[in-house]
């Protein structure tokens, strides 16, 4: 043990070196004594013990250092001395000298007073005492630490646990102000400990700001405040996606680093939501080949399934396994209930019991999950698959939309088996019990938000895609016939009330923004050029003499008014989009439309209206790190302006790339906005990337006379001044 730096002094001190206790001359006098002549003395003020973490840290500090402040005493004869104030550290010395640390004499520094002021010493050490602050041992912590000392030392050295230096050391993640609101007196020692859940001091000071006007600050408003974006790792979105794949897929965990329950919040909702719909994606494959449909939502209202009909599995044999475990485990449970309540049971039986009933339920599903659906029940009916209030996957099989549930047979629509006997035509559905609205949800929605692309840039992507679709559709008549054909027999031989591609009414689909969207891009001056050769003048004349004089037109030129019109109608989405018709992305496939070629993002259309993290990412991937590092440095509207010029048709004699990086940022386009199956040129992609730099389109469908020998091609323009 570390000598003690009080030495005696002399009878006439009036001051002692540690108490501070003042005496009068000759009244008291420190002197060294051994630790086996003192004893605890009943005239202790202090009743109520002190912790056992607070007497382990005075316990550890003693042994490190040694005591560096004296006891006080009086004497009950000339061998024997009462502690008046010092009672714990008496104690801690005590236990060192049993431990055979110190020898039992050790010499132990006591200020010697009359027994009558012994009360009046006692009460002043108690009452007079000042902790140290906590923000003080924060900051003197934190300078040991940077010292190079370990937590562990710094517990010995200032006498309190290692757990104790931890918490300390945790204040490091809260802002100077806020610990100066602490210091000054203005926020408890909890509401700090409540600012750690986050790193970022803006976010502390605002919470703080929104705080401090309260008449009570409570460090549960404080994590509200710094929450209230955040999904809570117990709830169901949060158990359903996992805090590992969370954080592996680069999401930010928000801990409560007091909370011996670790307390969790995921601070990225976006990107939580987005691991949820893929989970949900995955788990919808299986039933995707079986069903008439299939959808995924992240939740449901309680109820909310009451609004479809519904068609239930087949009835079969139990699997004989299954049965027998069922039927033992209720036995088991049954006498393990008969024994006295439970109040018998051992530890090993009472884990038991209660492990029974979650495996009668496991065996419940597994059984329901063995009984098939009929064909002609899963041609009408659906899934859906949600997410379970306790976080677990839900699967509700057997809906049917009301508007698939068949009409009931009439009388002479029953057919009858070979035996006479009756049977229903058509599948037996059980209707709806709710007319609320059947629930409907857009994942595509939900992954588009976590990568940064809003709805409003969405709409926008989809009116361009359908601009540039309906400038190839209206150059080929072929396509446009045989989209047109299809709608209308879809409504006309009663497949379908509404055609799923086309608007064969003709309501020409134009979006608030298609002015600014569509002014000078190459599917405009495609339409320019085609509207100014249409065959109008008969629209001129006067009923029924247009009529007449129309059908009068050559072949060349109906066939071109009839691509037109077809163009018109063709209705706006993106391959990613929530059940997008597949008979769009056919037509664009069919006609082989090159979207790159037509429209390339720029800061005003694009790059200006996604997120930084959004616009790193892809210059990372299609660029290199160097370049994206740059972009991440540099302001949105630099960026947006670096990344315009980046994936621009020109971007190699502009920025510099080598012919690869070329290649892929000239025919870069966001998801979606490629048509599915178009060949997009790819078998020359360089040599596309500097057609399109010209200005040149790839080919389509010509308006040509059907009767003409003439290869096809597009109007003229597309060739001169197509940029």
């Amino acid at each position: 043990m570390a000598k003690t730096s009080t030495r005696p002094k002399p009878a006439t001190a009036k001051k002692t070196e540690a108490s501070g206790s003042t005496a009068p001359d000759g009244a008291a006098d420190i002197r060294m004594i051994p630790l086996d002549q003192l004893e605890p003395s009943p005239l202790n003020v202090r009743k109520v013990a002190a912790s056992v973490s607070d007497d382990a840290e005075l316990l550890a500090s003693i042994r490190e250092t040694g005591i560096k402040q004296n006891l006080v005493v009086h004497a009950l004869t000339e061998t024997r001395f009462a502690v008046d104030a010092g009672g714990r550290r008496l104690k801690a010395l005590k236990q060192l000298a049993d431990e055979g640390i110190i020898p039992a004499d050790h010499p132990v520094p006591c200020l010697v007073e009359d027994e009558r002021n012994a009360v009046l010493t006692s009460a002043t050490e108690n009452l007079q005492r000042a902790a140290m602050h906590p923000a003080d041992q924060f900051e003197a912590f934190e300078a040991m630490i940077a010292e190079g000392r370990s937590e562990n030392d710094i517990a010995l050295k200032f006498g309190v646990s290692v757990d104790l230096v931890r918490r300390r050391l945790k204040l490091a993640r809260v802002a100077p102000e806020i610990i100066e609101q602490f210091r000054a007196g203005d926020l408890m020692l909890e509401c700090v400990m409540a600012f750690t859940l986050t790193d970022d001091h803006d976010r502390q000071l605002a919470a703080w700001n929104a705080v401090k006007g309260g008449y009570h600050i409570h460090p549960q408003s404080i994590k509200r405040h710094l929450t209230e974006t955040a999904h809570s790792a117990s709830s169901a979105l949060g158990r359903f996606v996992g805090i590992e794949a969370y954080e592996v897929a680069g999401g930010v965990l928000l801990r409560d680093l007091f909370d011996d329950h670790a307390r969790a919040h995921m601070e990225n909702p976006d990107l939580l939501e987005r691991l949820a719909i893929e989970k949900l994606q995955s788990a919808a494959k299986p039933f995707e080949a079986a069903w008439k449909w299939v959808e995924v939502h992240l939740s449901v209202d309680y109820g909310a399934f009451r609004s479809f009909g519904r068609v239930y599995p087949l009835d079969i044999e139990p699997d004989p396994d299954l049965l027998a475990e069922e039927t033992r485990l209720i036995e088991r449970e049954e006498e393990l209930a008969a024994q006295n309540d439970g109040e018998d049971w051992t530890d090993a039986e009472t884990e038991e019991y209660y492990a029974i009933e979650p495996r009668l339920r496991e065996i419940e599903a597994l059984q329901r999950e063995r009984q098939p659906y009929a064909d002609e029940d899963r041609a009408i009916a659906g899934v859906v698959l949600t997410i379970g209030h306790d976080g677990t996957l839900r699967v509700e099989k057997g809906l049917v939309r009301p508007e698939d549930i068949p009409a009931a047979p009439e009388p002479d629509e029953v057919s009858a088996d070979v035996d006479g006997t009756p049977s229903p035509a058509r599948p037996q559905v059980t209707p709806p019990t709710s007319s609320s609205p059947v629930p409907t949800s857009d994942p595509a929605a939900t992954l588009r938000k976590a990568d940064g692309i809003s709805a409003s840039l969405a709409d926008d992507l989809r009116t361009t895609r359908q601009h540039i679709l309906r400038a190839h559709l209206a150059a080929d008549f072929e396509v446009a016939f045989d989209a047109m054909l299809y709608a209308l027999c879809e409504q006309a031989l009663g497949r379908s009330y509404n055609s799923e591609a086309l608007d064969i009414s003709i309501r020409p689909f134009q979006a608030s923004s298609s002015e600014v969207l569509h002014a000078d891009t190459v599917a405009q001056k495609m339409l320019d050029a085609l509207e100014q050769d249409l065959a109008t003048d008969w629209m001129t004349l006067e009923k029924p003499e247009d009529f007449r004089t129309m059908s009068a037109l050559p072949v060349a030129d109906k066939q071109a008014l009839f691509a037109w019109a077809t163009g018109l109608a063709v209705k706006p989405q993106l391959s990613t989009d929530n059940r997008p018709s597949p008979i769009i992305e056919e037509i664009g496939a069919r006609l082989d439309v090159d979207v790159a070629a037509c429209w390339r993002p720029t800061a005003q259309n694009y790059w200006g209206r996604v997120n930084k993290g959004h616009a790193v990412a892809t210059a990372r991937k299609l660029i290199g790190d160097d370049y994206a590092e740059d972009r991440n440095r540099e302001r949105k509207g630099d960026i947006a302006a670096a990344m315009a010029r980046a994936f621009a048709e020109i971007a190699g004699e502009t920025e510099g790339f080598d012919a690869a990086t070329v290649a892929r940022t000239t025919r870069w386009l966001p998801d979606g906005m490629v048509f599915v199956g178009a060949t997009e040129a790819s078998a020359d992609m360089g040599n596309d990337a500097h057609a399109a730099a010209e200005g040149h389109v790839p080919a389509a469908n010509a308006l040509a006379d059907a009767e003409s020998d003439e290869p096809s091609s597009l109007p003229a323009f597309l060739s001169e001044d197509a940029a």
